[in-house]
């Protein structure tokens, strides 16, 4: 979760425009940071325009934060109905704007209103411990500690959920429809505000303070946005994420944690792959400032270029982006993303989405391990310091390839007017860039996941 005021912008060909307009937004939007978060691993943010803590709001912090819990749920095999019935009982508990809010705290503000600032929950009747997170996890503790990270990644929670729910965390009795639904039961739906009042045999808050109509309200709203109607009940999904047993809603014993993934991301053998892309070397002739877009990358270039296609990502589509860092349209978007589908360990993908551009590679040591280098490899991500980027937030991006020479090639987004929303191109975009090393001396710094033990999926590919 993260309070930002404009995104981090990058343009050094419209520097001096860019820079007037965040001073006009920050004049107006009174915010204090750009692009900054205190913890790490979600897609989670926070900002104090009311339109992005709206989640009917697309392309919202909210909307983004919810679409993750339903794309997680439907990744699982569960109905569209079903898991729109979960956000819609679930807004009305931590709610979207702050995925780890704290009981008792209703404001907007991440360190005095988040778990993973370590903002201590408040009890209440009848407990003195209180929840924290999207689900409000009562006492939070059982989730984790105040100031634990973990509070920000929202694939684990919903993981946190479905582990409890195949442990027995489930009491069909509690089934506000009267109908004594199994879990597996709930994942055929195709009511959401049927499916909703079921969550109950989960939730088992409180029938005097659970406001019924809300949430069945927000179960249709979910349906409708997240067109949660296309969204059939997939027993082979199911059965993989939760073992063929799953009909007895109190068995664990065929539950497969690395089969539990966000935003419907099928991931590759668990070991990852090497990427056809990857081996550095080659020559080319290329000097400092040449950047291309997508579609304009020279022919000799194509082979040494990552193409974020080949491992899921949309052009000027949402569709595998799972791991929104701000907008879909910033820089800090795409190394996210792109990173997110690029590595993986033991079938999960790394999530960082915490930051300005300066600070991506330092914070992505900070969660996974290992340092940040002055030396770049093919697939790490960078980072730029104001200083080197032109401007006041720094710059992200992912190495797509590095030369023979040391020079390296980059695939970012909002780089000048080449890709993403502040040049106009629009998001979910990407460009190239070819970097000299006498341009990368200073100011950058680069993080390899593979120190952290990821591997580069079997499915990266070259534009070629």
């Amino acid at each position: 979760m993260k309070k930002r005021r404009l995104g981090c912008l990058f343009s050094i060909l419209l520097l001096p425009f860019f820079i007037t307009i965040v001073v006009i937004i920050a004049l107006f939007a009174g915010a204090d940071e750009s692009c900054d978060v205190s913890g790490s691993t979600s897609g989670a943010t926070v900002s104090t325009v009311v339109s992005d803590t709206d989640w009917t709001h697309e392309g919202s912090t909210a909307y983004n934060n919810a679409k993750l819990v339903f794309d997680s749920w439907v990744s699982k095999g569960l109905s569209g109905a079903s898991a729109s019935g979960i956000v819609g009982w679930v807004n009305s508990e931590g709610g979207f704007s702050l995925v780890d809010r704290a009981e008792g705290h209703y404001g907007t503000d991440e360190l005095t209103n988040g778990l993973s600032a370590g903002v201590i929950p408040s009890g209440g009747s009848g407990y003195s411990v209180g929840g924290g997170g999207i689900y409000q996890f009562t006492p939070y503790t059982k989730f984790a500690e105040a100031g634990d990270s973990k509070w920000l990644d929202v694939d684990a929670q919903n993981t946190f959920v479905a582990q409890a729910i195949l442990s027995g965390d489930w009491n069909a009795s509690m089934d506000l429809t009267g109908g004594n639904h199994s879990f597996q039961q709930m994942a055929q739906m195709t009511d959401p505000q049927q499916a909703t009042l079921v969550w109950q045999a989960y939730e088992r808050g409180n029938t005097a303070y659970i406001d019924q109509s809300q949430k069945q309200a927000d179960a249709q709203t979910a349906y409708e946005m997240f067109n949660g109607a296309s969204y059939s009940y997939d027993e082979s999904k199911f059965n993989e994420a939760f073992g063929t047993s799953s009909s007895d809603s109190s068995s664990d014993s065929s539950y497969k944690v690395s089969a539990v993934s966000t935003n419907n991301c099928s991931s590759s053998s668990s070991g990852g792959g090497t990427g056809s892309w990857a081996t550095d070397g080659g020559t080319v002739s290329y000097s400092a400032y040449n950047a291309w877009k997508r579609d304009d990358l020279p022919d000799d270039l194509k082979q040494y270029a990552l193409d974020p296609a080949s491992v899921g990502l949309g052009f000027k589509d949402s569709t595998g982006w799972n791991a929104i860092a701000y907008s879909g349209g910033q820089c800090t978007d795409l190394s996210a993303s792109l990173m997110y589908a690029l590595w993986e360990k033991n079938g999960s993908h790394p999530t960082m989405t915490s930051g300005n551009g300066q600070d991506i590679t330092k914070n992505w040591a900070s969660n996974f391990g290992g340092s940040t280098s002055t030396t770049p490899t093919a697939g790490a991500v960078f980072s730029q310091t104001p200083s080197s980027a032109g401007n006041d937030v720094g710059h992200t991006g992912v190495v797509s390839h590095v030369f023979a020479n040391g020079d390296i090639l980059v695939v970012e987004q909002n780089y000048a007017d080449l890709s993403g929303e502040n040049g106009g191109f629009g998001k979910y975009t990407w460009s190239y860039r070819y970097v000299p090393t006498s341009q990368y001396a200073s100011g950058w710094s680069f993080y390899d996941p593979s120190n952290a033990g990821y591997s580069i999926v079997s499915n990266a590919s070259s534009v070629n």
